[in-house]
């Protein structure tokens, strides 16, 4: 708890992906938190990695052979995701320092190693990074998708919401 007559400015992660509901969510919730010291995250994965990630099973010879692609193969892949990723965070480092927040970009890969490919996902690697810089809150927006959508393409929110020790705020899609 800080001092009185400190101000302590909250740290807020801002998780951005380029769309509408992104910029939304970065509006919205300089709304709430009056602006303050941001870092304005996207998480990517690439081609290459799902490749990987969804291989079949070693037990056959194509599991054997997707085996046998290199790391280095697939971190070549993912370099050009990443550009894209880091272009399209300091776009929303841009929206947020227009809405009142101190932001930095950062974009980061979904997953650090090939042995992390089974359990990555997108909302873990934005509750490590939360985690990280000790956030004190995690911004997203909501897509609007249904709840078959969701349970089929899996939900980031959802995930954020279900499995955060840090406060998440979930802007809803326009109406």
């Amino acid at each position: 708890m800080p001092e009185p007559g400190s101000e302590h400015r909250r740290l807020a992660v801002l998780c951005y992906d380029g769309s509408e509901h992104a910029k939304r969510a970065i509006e919205q919730s300089a709304h709430i938190l009056g602006g303050g010291p941001a870092v304005v995250v996207t998480i990517f994965e690439s081609a290459g990695s799902l490749l990987l990630r969804h291989a079949p099973s070693e037990r056959t010879e194509l599991g054997r052979q997707f085996k046998e692609i290199a790391e280095d193969v697939v971190n070549e892949l993912d370099a050009g995701a990443g550009r894209r990723a880091e272009a399209t965070a300091a776009e929303g480092a841009e929206a947020a320092r227009a809405a009142g927040f101190d932001a930095k970009p950062l974009a980061r890969r979904a997953l650090a190693k090939g042995a992390e490919r089974d359990t990555a996902t997108i909302w873990r690697a934005i509750l490590d990074l939360a985690d990280e810089h000790g956030a004190d809150v995690v911004v997203v927006g909501a897509r609007g998708a249904s709840a078959l959508s969701s349970a089929l393409l899996g939900s980031v929110s959802y995930g954020l919401v279900h499995n955060s020790g840090t406060p998440v705020l979930v802007a809803p899609p326009a109406r």
